[in-house]
C-alpha cells in the first residue's frame, strides 16, 4: 500500500498526523511539568475551544484552497518560474534555501500582522488567549489564515517553491510553534537553544500584554530574524508575564463565537472596567 503512494501523498499524510502527535506530546509534558499551573477545568475548556476552532479552520481552508498549492508549484516548475529554478543548486541546496526563504517570509508576515491595523484585527485573536499553552499554537482566525494562504500562493511562482518543500516547512512550523507555545520550560538550556531556534521562554514574551513586548520576537522557526531586525527581547521574570489582551479579557471572547467576532469588534469593556 505504501509503495503505491507518491512521495507528496506520503508527506501530506505525515503532515496531517504530525500536529496530533505533537499536541499529545506537549500536552503530556504540560501535565507533568507545567511552567505556570492552571486549574484542570479551565485548562480543558480552554483547549476545547482552541482545538475546535483549529478543526473548523482546517475544514474551511481545505474547501477553499484544496490543491491550490500543488497546482501553483507545478505550474512554476513547468514554466521554469521563480528564483529557486534559476539557481545552480542541487535538490538539497534548493530545499535548504527554500526553508530559509519561507521562514524569512513568515517573519515578515508576522511583523505585518502586528504593524498593519487591518491585519492586526485578525491576528489579535491569537494574542487574546489568556492561558498560553500548546493549544494556543492552533488558535488563529480563519481570516488571517486565508490572507496568509493567498500571499503564499503568490510567493510560490516568485520563488519557484515546490509543494513538498512547503509541506516540509509546514512540519517545521508545527514542531516549532507547538513547542514554543507550550506551557513548559527547558530551563537553562533555553538560553542556548534560542541562539538558533525560537524557544518557549523567548515566545512567552511575545504573548505579554505589554505592547513593547507583544511587538517583539516575531520569529517562527529560526530566531535569527529578530536579531537582524532588532526586535529580539528577553526578560528574566517570565512567571510574572500576563498573557492575553486587556480589551478581550472577558470570558465571552474565549468562546468559539467570541473568537470569530474578535476582528470585527471595537474596543470592549475589560475586567478592570467592571470593578
Amino acid at each position: 500500500m505504501l509503495s503505491e503512494l507518491s512521495e507528496l501523498q506520503l508527506l501530506s499524510i505525515i503532515n496531517g498526523l504530525l500536529p496530533v502527535v505533537l499536541l499529545a506530546l506537549f500536552w503530556s509534558w504540560e501535565s507533568w511539568a507545567a511552567f505556570k499551573p492552571v486549574e484542570n477545568k479551565t485548562r480543558y475548556r480552554h483547549a476545547f475551544h482552541n482545538l475546535l476552532l483549529a478543526i473548523l479552520n482546517t475544514l474551511f481552508l481545505g474547501l477553499l484552497f484544496g490543491a491550490a498549492v500543488e497546482i501553483a508549484s507545478q505550474w512554476s516548475l513547468d514554466h521554469n518560474w521563480g528564483l529557486l529554478n534559476q539557481l545552480p543548486l542541487g535538490t538539497v541546496g534548493k530545499t535548504i534555501f527554500a526553508l530559509i526563504l519561507l521562514d524569512g517570509w513568515t517573519f515578515c508576515w508576522h511583523w505585518m500582522n502586528h504593524r498593519i491595523p487591518f491585519f492586526w484585527r485578525f491576528h489579535r485573536m491569537h494574542h487574546s488567549d489568556p492561558y498560553m499553552d500548546v493549544s494556543t499554537a492552533t488558535r488563529f482566525h480563519w481570516g488571517e489564515l486565508t490572507f496568509s494562504t493567498l500571499f503564499r500562493l503568490l510567493l510560490i511562482p516568485l520563488l519557484g517553491l515546490q509543494a513538498w518543500q512547503i509541506i516540509v516547512y509546514g512540519m517545521l512550523v508545527f514542531l516549532s510553534t507547538q513547542f514554543h507555545h507550550a506551557n513548559i520550560s527547558i530551563g537553562r538550556a533555553d538560553r542556548f537553544f534560542r541562539w538558533l531556534f525560537v524557544s518557549p521562554d523567548m515566545h512567552k514574551i511575545h504573548h505579554s500584554q505589554l505592547p513593547h513586548e507583544t511587538n517583539s520576537n516575531y520569529s517562527t522557526v529560526f530566531s535569527i530574524w529578530d536579531r537582524i531586525a532588532g526586535t529580539y527581547r528577553m526578560r528574566s521574570d517570565l512567571k510574572n508575564i500576563h498573557f492575553g489582551l486587556p480589551d478581550f479579557d472577558l470570558p465571552q471572547w474565549q468562546t468559539l463565537l467570541g473568537m470569530w467576532k474578535t476582528p470585527f469588534s471595537k474596543k470592549t469593556q475589560t475586567k478592570q472596567d467592571r470593578k
